[in-house]
């Protein structure tokens, strides 16, 4: 039944693909969840989401061997040149993004292939090799991909809202799981299709961001506009205005956009309380604070709100409601075992799972321990160093980004990941960037603020949906 099924996706994907490309390429985050959906070509297997990257690459490379190839009748050598070379145009984008993106993420696939090779030196070759196959190389295509087809900001939004899209079946998934009490996770937290809580709240997180900070520009082209009078006067005028005002000025704001973006923030934001995972709380809270100290002291709105005193009153205001989310935990059982370090709670338990994982780095240090062994490896060795029974004598992953990434492929990966972040928020010192693209950019990065803050206590990158979220919040920005 899953392999007629993916045949069927995958012959309605070839269609898209012919009718429009692009159209393709920027409705593909919706699609993201379909890794779970499985099939094989002879003995390998494959995920919905990579026959779909896989062919979206393959189309796209052809039509740009056909576009530079038969561009004119000249000799065979000349085509060839201008494949490989196109009057230097070629050259300057790769000398343009080298240092920014290239070089990190051409190490990020070094160590990867590190951590592959010593995954085979210890008999563990297939699993890592579907690691490598769907959680680096894969992703990384689609991030390729992004960059290369996709350069306009409408492009780039259009994206993001279809990202959206799969966030809210999810959303609507985990919601659902809680009205009829019907629970995959034992622990009787929404958790959408996934086997943990935590991976619903790893990919709907930055939605919130995402959807919350859209609104957000949206209330402030509103209530600013071009008008030079005091932010609390301009609001109030508006507010006042809605009742006197003609019905198309009112759908400049409430349009069908932004009940989109309105419904998609306050149905991810529920899902995501509601998955109890607090590191994606605390970090979804993280992003709308940073993004407030950019757009109250850095971006072109900073004047209009006014003195200091009432910029500090927007911080205040997401304290509080950071606040008030707390507080809508109080009595759970997750709520209570938070802090509880003398026993067995999710906070304990990390704490056993840094402290193996730091003897592995040591132990390991240059090239880590190999792809996706870190389970087997957790099971064999966590009561030796630990010198007691763990908590949980198994555990899938490290619970941090950069730890995850260092045991996976080495300290070349290690590297990789702290020169992305700060490659990718690096781009908002571009002066040659307009308006729009800085206010698009600013986005994008609350959300890989989310994912950068979550990745403190959980891994953010070694899972395939959340290696293309990844990769496309950083083809988007580059």
């Amino acid at each position: 039944m899953m392999t007629f099924l993916s045949v069927l996706i995958l012959c309605a994907w070839i269609i898209f693909l012919a009718w429009d490309y692009k159209k393709a390429v920027i409705a593909l985050p919706a699609f993201f969840p379909l890794y779970l959906v499985k099939f094989q070509v002879g003995f390998v297997p494959f995920t919905v989401i990579e026959g779909m990257v896989y062919l979206a690459v393959l189309w796209v490379f052809v039509k740009f061997l056909k576009e530079r190839f038969y561009r004119d009748e000249v000799d065979l050598f000349s085509r060839i040149k201008r494949v490989l070379w196109d009057e230097g145009k070629i050259w300057n984008e790769v000398k343009k993004s080298f240092f920014k993106i290239l070089l990190p993420s051409f190490g990020l696939l070094i160590g990867s292939l590190a951590g592959l090779y010593v995954s085979h030196l210890y008999g563990d070759t297939i699993s890592a090799l579907g690691i490598f196959k769907g959680w680096v190389l894969m992703p990384m295509l689609y991030g390729a991909l992004v960059i290369r087809v996709l350069r306009s900001v409408e492009d780039k939004k259009a994206t993001l809202y279809f990202y959206m899209l799969s966030a809210l079946v999810l959303s609507v998934w985990g919601i659902w799981q809680v009205i009829t009490g019907d629970f995959i996770t034992i622990d009787g937290r929404a958790s959408g299709p996934f086997e943990s809580a935590n991976y619903l709240a790893l990919y709907i997180g930055p939605c919130v961001v995402l959807s919350g900070v859209l609104l957000w520009q949206r209330a402030e082209h509103y209530f600013f506009g071009d008008i030079d009078e005091g932010w609390v006067k301009t609001a109030w005028l508006k507010v006042k205005n809605w009742f006197v005002v003609e019905e198309e000025e009112k759908r400049s704001f409430l349009s069908e956009v932004a009940v989109y973006e309105l419904v998609i923030f306050f149905t991810s934001l529920i899902a995501l309380l509601y998955s109890m995972s607090y590191g994606g709380i605390i970090a979804v809270f993280g992003g709308f604070f940073l993004y407030a100290v950019y757009e109250l002291f850095f971006s072109s709105f900073r004047d209009r709100y006014g003195e200091l005193w009432k910029k500090i009153a927007v911080f205040v205001v997401i304290i509080v409601i950071g606040i008030l989310a707390g507080f809508s935990q109080i009595g759970t059982t997750k709520f209570d075992d938070f802090l509880a370090f003398e026993r067995q709670s999710s906070s304990s338990v990390r704490i056993q799972t840094w402290t193996v994982t730091k003897k592995l780095i040591e132990d390991e240090p240059f090239l880590g321990i190999g792809l996706g062994r870190f389970q087997k490896v957790y099971e064999q060795e966590a009561e030796e160093i630990l010198g007691v029974v763990p908590y949980e004598e198994t555990m899938l992953h490290p619970h941090n980004l950069w730890f995850s990434t260092w045991l996976n492929a080495g300290m070349i990966g290690a590297i990789a990941i702290p020169w992305i972040f700060i490659a990718v928020f690096w781009t908002l010192r571009n002066k040659e960037l307009d308006f729009e693209k800085k206010r698009l950019f600013a986005v994008i990065l609350a959300m890989f603020a989310v994912v950068g803050l979550h990745g403190l206590v959980d891994q953010t990158f070694w899972k395939n949906d959340l290696a293309l979220l990844w990769w496309m919040i950083i083809g988007l920005v580059i």
